[in-house]
């Protein structure tokens, strides 16, 4: 993996048409834009990029042409794009890798850059009260579960689901319980550095923040609802800022 690298998490972009969806849009492909015109590097994307995605063989959720066309032209630019599954975007079976020419992992991202060792996850089902939506989650990524969801015609599940993640993403995931979301995470992190992991980045929980410890480094990758949060990692430093303010970086 080449450096810099350049990362962003829950997008939730949405399979409609309307100004504020159109807006967030085109902040990313500023910023798809400027990373082009570096010439070399990885673009990561921690999960959720879709608010939502499931394909079948025969269809693919609807409204997303520009976001993959954008992504494709970055690919064949030169930029590595590795693509991490969120709970909104799991299920990706091929088309995502074959159409844009990413790499997409299923489960967390390992890898080591100027000594140090990078984990990123998704996130969801870190918190120590998720005992619920752990069981889900296992229940909604077997085989069984995506093999019966694909035999429901497309038009009524596809719906149905759009309409679920919409609302969940509304709430921002849980900012009223920002003290357990960090007492948590920071926890999760902390079991990651004694197994010697220097720096861990995570996803799903909508916050944007770089936590300093003796022991290592915990970073939350914010959003592109309200923060529009990039997070870049070179040689030098560590940086994490919104759209305006990473361009306004590299101009």
């Amino acid at each position: 993996m080449e450096a810099p690298f350049y990362i962003i998490s829950d997008n939730h972009f949405m399979m409609e048409d309307n100004s504020k969806e159109r807006n967030r849009r085109n902040k990313l492909f500023s910023i798809l834009e400027v990373i082009k015109k570096q010439g070399k590097g990885t673009l990561i994307i921690g999960g959720d990029f879709f608010d939502f995605w499931f394909e079948t063989k025969y269809v693919i959720p609807n409204g997303y042409k520009n976001l993959i066309e954008q992504l494709k032209e970055l690919s064949l630019s030169g930029i590595k794009i590795h693509y991490l599954a969120g709970n909104h975007d799991y299920w990706d079976f091929g088309y995502l890798e074959k159409t844009i020419g990413l790499t997409f992992h299923k489960g967390d991202l390992n890898f080591q850059f100027n000594n140090k060792n990078i984990l990123i996850t998704h996130g969801d089902g870190l918190l120590k009260a998720d005992y619920g939506y752990k069981i889900l989650k296992k229940i909604i990524r077997h085989p069984i579960f995506i093999n019966f969801f694909k035999l429901i015609p497309a038009k009524i599940s596809f719906k149905l689901a759009n309409k679920i993640s919409r609302s969940s993403s509304e709430y921002n995931h849980n900012d009223k319980f920002i003290d357990v979301i960090m007492h948590d995470i920071y926890n999760y992190a902390m079991k990651q550095w004694k197994q010697n992991i220097d720096i861990v980045m995570v996803g799903h929980y909508h916050q944007q923040k770089i936590v300093n410890d003796d022991m290592g480094t915990l970073i939350f990758l914010g959003d592109w609802l309200t923060k529009f949060s990039v997070t870049t990692l070179n040689v030098d430093e560590i940086w994490q800022g919104n759209w305006e303010e990473f361009i306004k970086k590299l101009a």
